[in-house]
């Protein structure tokens, strides 16, 4: 008989006939060894629906399976963690070097030579006409001094020298990154001063106009015994873009500054909003801020105009520090592309990307110069100019910068400045210090 036929026949329709079935196809297994008739009967048996038990061996294959499968998915949700953390850093970088490439920076070969013209229209090299001085600056590591230049241009565009126009802002910024202190030192733009390499005195701001950045570095270095560690330079126009990325400032106006300021917005652009405000707490946009700093004929002539150039550049920072984290990197974007520097890209990177926006809460300390008196000014000559004492000056700008002072070289005054033992040198520093 047909063994297959045979358990066909036999196959059970119910649980009960289920032992019947397995002795009969031990039974057939037996009658032919050499027959695969008990593998291919079980087999089919199944097929009918009796229950197969799996083996050891498949429960295990069963749970490696299922741990592959664990494994891929934790795989790839780290893979797509790594992926988008790679990501992130890559863009991160990107944008830090887009933000850098904005800067115009003025560097210097090491073997190139910086020259000037002096006032025999000589060139000269600069570092030949440094002063070397006796007593050496004082040292602060964590202290770093940059000078910020604004210069009235009616251009947006810079030359190459940044020579052509006179600085009417000349400030000292100092930052204290060991106590996240910021500090401004305003020099006014109309104080004769010797400039290394020439033999008269002249105003200040001229050093500028006349050899740019470099020789007004070294100028101030010279009259305030303190060592300058780069310097940075802006336009007026230019100063308007940056106002406005921050959301405009706030300024204490008075009645008699508004339509002053007015016909400087007119001249700029005829077509700018003027000021209708005036108070305590007056917001202006760019073109106005920069209108207000420009006031110079109102009040106490120069010094109320330093007064109003600090008063803009502290309420530039209060609402730098009121923005978003977008809105800062938005604003130093503005900023970055705005300015002509030789500091290197990696002390601005430091300073602009990492160090101010985290700044929690920063106060900028203020002295402006000259100290009252410790100068004489007035019409000398065919021009209005200030005669400062500056070694009366020197001790009161290295206590407000550095806590304490030092010994230092005499600096060479102009004729109708006030004599030392003339100066008033007692008031306190708190006193001056706003």
């Amino acid at each position: 008989m047909d063994n297959n036929k045979q358990i066909r026949k036999y196959v059970p329709k119910t649980e009960s006939s289920v032992s019947e079935f397995t002795d009969m196809s031990n039974e057939i297994a037996k009658q032919d060894k050499n027959s695969n008739i008990s593998t291919d009967v079980t087999e089919e048996a199944y097929q009918y629906g009796f229950e197969k038990k799996a083996s050891k061996s498949a429960k295990k294959d069963k749970k490696k399976r299922f741990n592959h499968k664990k494994y891929r998915v934790i795989f790839g949700v780290i893979a797509a963690l790594v992926g988008a953390l790679i990501g992130i850093v890559c863009f991160g970088i990107w944008y830090k070097n887009y933000l850098l490439s904005k800067i115009t920076y003025q560097t210097t070969e090491p073997e190139a030579v910086i020259t000037i013209v002096n006032d025999k229209g000589e060139t000269i090299p600069l570092h030949a006409v440094t002063q070397t001085t006796r007593f050496q600056y004082i040292q602060a590591e964590p202290v770093k001094n940059y000078l910020l230049i604004g210069i009235d241009s009616r251009s947006k565009y810079y030359n190459e020298s940044g020579t052509g126009e006179r600085s009417d802002v000349i400030c000292v910024l100092s930052i204290d990154k060991a106590n996240g202190t910021m500090k401004l030192v305003s020099l006014p733009r109309d104080a004769y001063a010797l400039f290394p390499g020439y033999e008269h005195f002249y105003k200040i701001n001229a050093s500028m106009s006349w050899n740019g950045p470099d020789l007004l570095k070294e100028t101030v270095e010279s009259v305030l015994r303190i060592e300058i560690d780069g310097y940075a330079y802006v336009n007026f126009n230019h100063m308007a873009d940056i106002i406005d990325a921050v959301g405009g400032v706030y300024v204490n106006m008075t009645p008699g500054e508004v339509s002053v300021a007015n016909n400087y917005i007119q001249e700029m652009n005829p077509n700018a909003t003027p000021i209708y405000d005036y108070g305590d707490g007056t917001w202006l946009n760019g073109i106005q801020a920069v209108a207000y700093a420009r006031i110079r004929y109102v009040g106490n002539g120069t010094y109320e105009r330093q007064e109003r150039q600090t008063e803009v550049l502290r309420s530039i920072l209060d609402q730098f520090m009121g923005l978003s984290a977008t809105g800062k990197m938005q604003a130093i974007e503005v900023v970055l592309e705005s300015i002509v520097t030789d500091i290197d890209q990696e002390e601005i990177e430091k300073l602009a990307l990492e160090y101010l926006p985290t700044m929690a809460d920063p106060e900028i300390q203020y002295l402006q110069l000259p100290i009252e008196g410790t100068y004489n000014s007035g019409m000398y000559g065919d021009e209005w100019s200030m005669r400062i004492n500056w070694n009366a000056t020197v001790p009161y700008v290295q206590e407000f910068l550095y806590g304490r002072t030092t010994d230092f070289d005499w600096v060479e005054i102009p004729r109708y400045a006030p004599d030392l033992d003339d100066c008033d040198t007692d008031i306190p520093l708190e006193d001056l210090v706003h």
